[in-house]
């Protein structure tokens, strides 16, 4: 669905419905009055008097007469318990309520989101933002892999919605508009990846989603193989791959804008394993099928980059470089066995006690070469890594663990903002010893199974520099899930962390 901004005396004849929000409890006069004359039959309605704008309701009321103007009512619930995550559900509910009704051409006034009379700085663009990241994601649906049923006609979706405006929006305004339209470009991107089986989603298949965005956007691009694994001692990146028939990759993106090539980079590094059977040390059969979504960490980075590429990169005056390692988890005659010993790019030695245990596997020797490559000004990793870490955190809510109290509160602050649930996490540098004293080599990829998302890090942070600022997010809770909200219709992948990544460097 294309969104633009439209002045409304031109383009409010045009539009098929309005949406309103509106608080609970408050009086609706100021909304009624932001939509103009189009709308004045609202003025009094039963329906308007009897809607309580409980948070995502909706009431399509009409106007009574051919050619009168639609008006679809969405609740934001009580104003104390306001965010503008709420506006964004309530704007996503809407846009489904619409392609159901197969009501074309939807408008949201810029008058009325200033109609709900909100204080803060930035306020009124964060409001622009959510209602238009909501709007484009409550339509979102996975359907590459389903055949249209004998007759059936294809799900209908409004083509586009009009932001009617009295007053020209400022740039702040426009530049919210390309953030919420670039950032759902991402979003759908990366749903798509998850989302999609992985006998589809292969690293090759990874590698030429990557290739197709740098040859669209301008990005820089690099592909390495196994051989290049091999030659370049990424030996525990390597032994993950060892049992998978789908070839390794090993994926990197920069972005550099005019005058950074020398600088300092962000280093976003997304861990890809398209499917993870767990290895030699299988998993369980019960829900081995959503191990697909094992590379949401993968997906998050390249949504960025296609975020990037939309149009938000003209908001970007970083450098950023995406590492991408990208490799399928599989048992085989090949395959490592726990036990095995590998020599990393680090130099150490890793016992892998457990191959289940292998998303660390693959990020610790790719640390190594993000460091190697430039200084990085932040290196993030973000890796659906432990299933610890959602005992611990539950499903909603992953865990940041970092060596650097300033990067770990920018992310934490970020991501309150966008409504991102991270959650800062221990590191405790003193349970070394647990990894190191009885293992066969340097370090053992796993420790004992009390605390062991914190164990997972402090295995990672072994391959970090102390002077080079790391986070490390644990996304395996709310990567993927099961219940539907508005704003992710049917469930599935979320393209979590994207938001906060993509937030990050365009500070």
């Amino acid at each position: 669905m294309d969104i633009q901004f439209q002045e409304a005396q031109a383009a409010e004849g045009q539009a098929g419905v309005l949406l309103v929000p509106l608080f609970q409890g408050e009086d609706a006069a100021p909304a009624v009055r932001a939509l103009g004359r189009g709308a004045s039959w609202l003025t009094g309605h039963m329906g308007l008097e009897d809607f309580r704008a409980e948070a995502g309701k909706l009431l399509l009321l009409h106007g009574g007469r051919k050619g009168s103007v639609r008006v679809l009512l969405a609740g934001l619930g009580r104003r104390e318990d306001f965010t503008p995550k709420v506006l964004g559900m309530a704007m996503a509910a809407a846009a489904k309520r619409l392609s159901g009704h197969k009501l074309a051409r939807p408008a949201l006034r810029l008058e009325s989101l200033r109609a709900l009379r909100l204080a803060g700085r930035g306020m009124r663009e964060h409001l622009l933002e959510e209602a238009v990241l909501g709007a484009r994601l409550g339509l979102y649906a996975h359907t590459a892999c389903k055949s249209a049923a004998e007759g059936e006609d294809a799900p209908f979706l409004p083509e586009r919605m009009d932001l009617l405006y009295t007053r020209p929006p400022s740039a702040e305004e426009q530049r919210a508009l390309r953030r919420a339209l670039s950032l759902a470009e991402g979003i759908c991107l990366a749903r798509d990846l998850i989302n999609g089986p992985a006998n589809q989603v292969t690293p090759r298949y990874l590698e030429e989603t990557a290739a197709a965005l740098a040859g669209r956007h301008g990005f820089g691009f690099r592909s390495h193989d196994q051989e290049y694994l091999r030659a370049n001692g990424l030996n525990a990146f390597l032994a993950v791959s060892l049992g998978a028939a789908a070839e390794p990759r090993l994926l990197v993106l920069e972005y550099a804008p005019p005058g950074t090539k020398g600088e300092d980079p962000v280093i976003l590094l997304g861990k890809g394993i398209t499917f993870d059977s767990g290895g030699i040390s299988l998993k369980p059969a019960a829900g081995m099928e959503r191990m697909k979504s094992d590379m949401a960490g993968a997906g998050a980075v390249l949504g960025l980059f296609a975020a990037l590429g939309a149009g938000a990169k003209d908001f970007c005056r970083k450098r950023v470089i995406g590492l991408l390692p990208c490799t399928e988890n599989m048992p085989g005659g090949r395959a490592s066995r726990p036990g095995d010993v590998v020599k990393t790019l680090s130099g150490k030695t890793v016992e892998i006690v457990n191959t289940d245990a292998e998303g660390r596997l693959i990020l610790c020797d790719c640390l190594t070469l993000a460091q190697n490559m430039a200084r990085p000004a932040a290196l993030i990793d973000i890796a659906t890594l432990t299933g610890a870490c959602v005992v611990g955190l539950g499903e909603k809510t992953a865990g940041l663990f970092s060596n650097d109290p300033r990067l770990r509160d920018k992310l934490l602050e970020l991501a309150a903002r966008n409504g991102e649930r991270f959650w800062p996490m221990p590191i405790w540098d003193e349970d070394l010893k647990t990894l190191t004293e009885k293992s066969a080599a340097d370090i053992s990829n796993t420790g004992p199974r009390e605390g062991g998302a914190s164990f997972a890090a402090l295995f990672l942070k072994q391959f970090v520099d102390k002077t080079t600022p790391w986070a490390h997010l644990d996304i395996a809770g709310p990567a993927f899930q099961s219940l539907e909200t508005p704003t992710l219709p049917g469930g599935g992948a979320v393209g979590f962390g994207l938001r906060t990544l993509l937030d990050f460097v365009l500070e």
